[in-house]
């Protein structure tokens, strides 16, 4: 889980990252279309003084908004003050071309979907909501009340509706995409037989649990976790007895580490597990854990039921220096202590394994 949410962190940053440039080309899309539409001839503009205006001081603010945010990460926050802007520019381009017989009126729609892809539903929602008071307002100031009549708002309605069926239509296709992306990243990082994360997951939350440990200047602990005489039970018993002495460990490491602690199936029969704040004391309780929960766990092996047990290394920074890689080797260097050793216990890497 813990990985799982590491990993949605690194996927949502990616998006946001290109959202982002999305966002950008669509901001100047907006404004070419609007001066396109000025340097044609014999189309209506009441004051292009005020457009032109208005869209200088909407080309300086995405210039001065990104350059001020040049080195920050893109967030959600910023794309809505962002399609604020590009909501507003809009409302001066349409308001002096028309109202609401403007032809830029479907300028809107860049601004709707954008939100709906990206935004999520209430965002939207209360962006469309912006939009339909203006549309609404525009309609106003050329009819009058005589826009309350049935005839004239349901024609105005009508005129508007493709707006809200584009947003729902988007926020639908957004949310579908969502969990179908999200559906194949769980395939993608998860472990099918343990239901845990695989190195490939692993290994993406590593250098972030390091960078954030190391700038707290917080301990950080590796176990590494080996099934003892795996091949032997796959021989007398079949492989699947194997399974489900696999999934067994697998259960009884969750059950014994924190929510927030790293677990992930390493390779056939072993496992890792990264303890985030974990002093060298508190990993080697977790490991005495593991122990524990393991012996009190046989399995059914046909009509018997066989005893499992298994071996742990632990290696903890800063107490061994280096990057992450190194913190796993000297964790694995440890674990291959304790096979040496007699299998059912833990070792503790030491600059002299022998000490252990």
């Amino acid at each position: 889980m813990s990985s799982r949410r590491d990993n949605d962190e690194q996927l949502s940053s990616l998006e946001l990252g290109g959202f982002n440039r999305t966002l950008a080309e669509i901001e100047w899309l907006l404004l070419v279309l609007i001066l396109v539409y000025m340097a044609l001839p014999d189309e209506p503009v009441d004051r292009p003084l005020h457009i032109l205006l208005s869209g200088a001081v909407f080309a300086a603010f995405v210039v001065g908004f990104r350059y001020v945010n040049l080195l920050s990460l893109p967030a959600r926050w910023k794309f809505v003050i962002e399609t604020i802007a590009m909501i507003a520019l809009t409302a001066v381009a349409v308001w002096n071309t028309g109202r609401v017989d403007s032809p830029l009126l479907n300028l809107f729609l860049l601004v709707v979907i954008f939100s709906a892809l990206t935004l999520g539903r209430l965002v939207t929602l209360i962006e469309l909501g912006v939009i339909t008071a203006f549309y609404l307002y525009g309609a106003y100031s050329v009819d009058g009340s005589h826009i309350f009549s049935y005839s004239v708002f349901s024609h105005l309605m009508l005129e508007f509706a493709p707006f809200v069926l584009v947003a729902y239509v988007t926020s639908l296709l957004a949310a579908d995409l969502g969990f179908a992306r999200a559906h194949v990243q769980q395939l993608a990082d998860t472990d099918p037989l343990t239901g845990l994360s695989n190195m490939r997951a692993f290994k993406n939350a590593l250098s972030r649990r390091q960078r954030l440990a190391s700038n707290e200047d917080e301990p950080l602990s590796v176990l590494m976790v080996d099934v003892d005489n795996l091949k032997i039970i796959n021989d007398r018993h079949g492989h699947g007895t194997g399974d489900v002495a696999i999934r067994t460990v697998a259960e009884a490491i969750k059950a014994s580490v924190r929510a927030d602690d790293l677990v992930a199936r390493y390779g056939g029969d072993e496992f890792v597990v990264l303890l985030s704040s974990a002093p060298q004391h508190a990993a080697q309780s977790a490991g005495e854990r593991i122990l524990a929960h393991i012996t009190k766990q046989p399995i059914k092996a046909g009509k018997d039921r066989l005893g499992i047990s298994v071996s742990i290394g632990l290696a903890t920074q800063p107490m061994m220096a280096g990057q992450i890689e190194d913190l796993l080797h000297y964790a694995d260097q440890a674990l291959y202590e304790s096979k040496r050793g007699g299998r059912n216990r833990i070792s503790i890497y030491t600059a002299d394994p022998q000490t252990a």
